[in-house]
């Protein structure tokens, strides 16, 4: 039996219990919830997230490379997966 139920565990998503894992969880519930149209930019996301910009970009690298964010055009957006998960189970209950 797993130690945890999401072992192993994604290789980009920081571990829980650190700061950068605190980061990734509040900026995919942010896009994940009320995703905007054409997607945040990061510097509005930081501002609201209260994250310095790097912490915010090493947060959506993570997510991008784990599938749950994708980058278009400079702005940041919930992936495909992300918005299915989210109409099948919402985040935010």
């Amino acid at each position: 039996m797993h130690g945890h139920r999401s072992d192993p565990w994604p290789a980009p998503l920081a571990r829980p219990g650190t700061p950068a894992h605190e980061h990734q969880r509040r900026l995919i519930l942010e896009l994940a919830i009320e995703p905007p149209a054409g997607g945040e930019r990061p510097e509005d996301l930081a501002r609201v997230l209260e994250l310095s910009p790097a912490a915010l970009e090493a947060a959506a690298d993570a997510l991008v490379a784990a599938g749950l964010v994708e980058r278009r055009d400079g702005r940041l957006a919930p992936s495909a997966a992300t918005r299915a998960i989210e109409a099948l189970w919402p985040l935010a209950l």
